[in-house]
């Protein structure tokens, strides 16, 4: 018996427009639209299964070894596409854009599920005045190298799980900015050493529960932390990216390898 298709309600379809940045995932074209002479945008997209609804034959033989999801009208097995993209995924099914598009999908999912916790944690006040030193540094001021630095840890930390362009990212900025940082930390210590603890435990535990949503994902733990300091305080994401490189080299996100 064929398995009918779900209506999909208003808040649904805004969950499954929101998750797309207004873009359709195979295309990357607009899936949102303005006709002509008219004020009101209207919908160009539609509600695609990933894992197909009610298979052909030939998807059911190219899905062999593939178990359904329990649910094959879950949000979690639906996906905002251009009309044009779902067609051509319907129609020339093959594993391999299934997999990709569930791997979209899946990111969806882990970003929502990251920014669902942003509001759960909180941060001292301190990361402020870090975040804006960070941002106030000169061209001239980043041309000066640090006077020591020891890249062992992050070196550890990074040497697995994680991909080269970001591990290259997280290691520059804790090269140019470890010392900088640490000076700023210290100095904010002076004033307010308990603070500056519960900092380090927050970003801690918020790392942690990254890593829970995303085991193995490094880069998207690393994206995340930063995500949730840039929002909490409302600094540049590039900042938070800076301070984020250096508690991995200074604090416990991510465990050095052997």
């Amino acid at each position: 018996m064929a398995t009918a298709r779900k209506d999909y309600g208003d808040n649904e379809h805004s969950i499954l427009y929101a998750e797309t940045n207004g873009c359709c995932p195979l295309c990357l074209k607009p899936i949102l639209f303005r006709k002509p002479n008219s004020g009101r945008l209207s919908k160009g997209y539609e509600v695609a299964h990933i894992y197909p609804l009610n298979p052909t034959l030939a998807q059911a033989t190219a899905l062999v070894g593939r178990a359904p999801p329990t649910n094959v009208n879950a949000l979690e097995n639906v996906v905002a596409l251009c009309p044009t993209c779902h067609t051509r995924y319907d129609t020339d099914f093959q594993l391999e854009e299934m997999d990709k598009l569930s791997g979209i999908k899946n990111r969806f999912l882990a970003n929502a599920r990251a920014n669902a916790t942003i509001s759960d944690y909180m941060i001292e006040d301190e990361v402020y005045a870090i975040l804006d030193s960070i941002s106030s540094l000169a061209g001239d001021d980043l041309d000066v190298p640090p006077t020591s630095f020891d890249a062992t840890t992050v070196d550890k930390k990074l040497r697995t799980g994680m991909s080269p362009l970001q591990r290259l990212e997280i290691k520059t900025y804790a090269v140019n900015f470890y010392v900088r940082i640490r000076d700023q930390i210290r100095m904010l210590e002076q004033n307010d050493q308990v603070a500056i603890r519960m900092l380090q435990n927050q970003v801690n535990t918020y790392y942690l529960a990254m890593q829970q949503q995303s085991p193995d994902n490094k880069d998207a733990i690393f994206n995340f932390v930063a995500q949730w300091i840039s929002t909490r305080t409302g600094r540049p994401l590039l900042a938070a990216k800076v301070l984020t490189s250096f508690f991995v080299q200074n604090c416990e996100v991510f465990d050095a390898g052997p």
